[in-house]
């Protein structure tokens, strides 16, 4: 037998309600939680970009890129 989470509970139900508060629209739901950032004045979310391989070896330290051949000695 699984065990119930209450907080997982309680998440369905925030999203259950709010999805029939917009009929299930997704294009609805996106544009009330747009409304609500731009009164609150900032994301309801914050995400930190992420390092892509590109990116991570750009900024290793010379060192390492010497010991792997990417800079000329």
């Amino acid at each position: 037998m699984k065990h119930r989470d209450s907080i997982i509970d309680e998440i369905h139900k925030i999203r259950e309600r709010i999805g029939r508060a917009h009929d299930f629209d997704a294009d609805r739901i996106a544009l009330t939680i747009r409304q609500h950032e731009q009164e609150a004045g900032r994301p309801a979310v914050a995400v930190a970009p992420r390092r892509t391989k590109a990116t991570s070896k750009r900024h290793r330290g010379r060192a390492a890129q010497q010991r792997d051949g990417a800079v000329g000695a």
